[in-house]
Order: C-alpha cells, then sequence, then structure tokens
C-alpha cells in the first residue's frame, strides 16, 4: 500500500491517463528527426509544444535558440518555502528529437519487444499514430 503522501499522486496519474496518453502522442506525432535538417521545423514545433505542456504545470518556460535545434528552459514559479529558504532544485534533462528508423531492414525484434539494429542502437522506436 503506497504510503499517504504518494496515494494522492497515484490517484490524479489514474484520473488523468487518458489525457495524459494523447498528450503523449500528439508529441509523437511531431516528426522531431533531429538528424535531418528537413525536420528542423517539426524539432521547433517539438520543442515549442512541449514548453506549452511545462508552462500548464505552473513552471515558466522559453525555448532558447542554439548553434542546434532549440532548448527548453523552466523555471519553477515558486519563491521558496516562506522561511527564507529555497526549496531543492532540481535539473532535468532530456530529448525531444528522435532518430530517423531508416533503413527498416536492419531493424530486428529482440526478445524484450524492443527494437534493435545492427548498427546503432536507436534512443528511440517507430510508432505509428
Amino acid at each position: 500500500m503506497p504510503n499517504a503522501q504518494l496515494q494522492p499522486v497515484l490517484d490524479r496519474i489514474d484520473a488523468d491517463f487518458d489525457d495524459s496518453l494523447e498528450r503523449l502522442f500528439a508529441l509523437l506525432r511531431i516528426k522531431s528527426i533531429s538528424a535531418d535538417p528537413a525536420f528542423a521545423k517539426d524539432c521547433k514545433a517539438a520543442a515549442d509544444h512541449l514548453a506549452r505542456e511545462i508552462a500548464s504545470l505552473g513552471f515558466t518556460t522559453e525555448v532558447r535558440a542554439t548553434a542546434g535545434h532549440p532548448a527548453i528552459v523552466a523555471r519553477s514559479n515558486e519563491k521558496g518555502n516562506g522561511h527564507g529558504t529555497a526549496r531543492p532544485r532540481v535539473l532535468f534533462y532530456g530529448h525531444y528529437d528522435v532518430q530517423p528508423v531508416d533503413p527498416l531492414d536492419l531493424w530486428h525484434p529482440t526478445p524484450t519487444g524492443a527494437r534493435s539494429s545492427s548498427r546503432a542502437v536507436p534512443r528511440t522506436t517507430r510508432v505509428s499514430l
């Protein structure tokens, strides 16, 4: 049985599950293939999409231009705990881009159901939506 602090989080996840899946699928529909310059606008669209999603959680977000694809910076709007001490900070680093799936003939199912290639293993798998 989850502890009393965790249960409300689990309840929220259960109540919002279908909407969470739709938000995930909306992101996955964006062809943010960073290795192909033809998809640069899609990478920007994915960054903008994620910035809006993160902002909906109460963060201040910005999409910053870089020498490559944009970076998303988000900051909590909380000012601390009221006792002059700021709350602990968390740095999250993740990728919103995907790798191209071609050539498809090099992808082979593994016993776990994940996909792998005789080349370097991609970070993501192809999802048809």
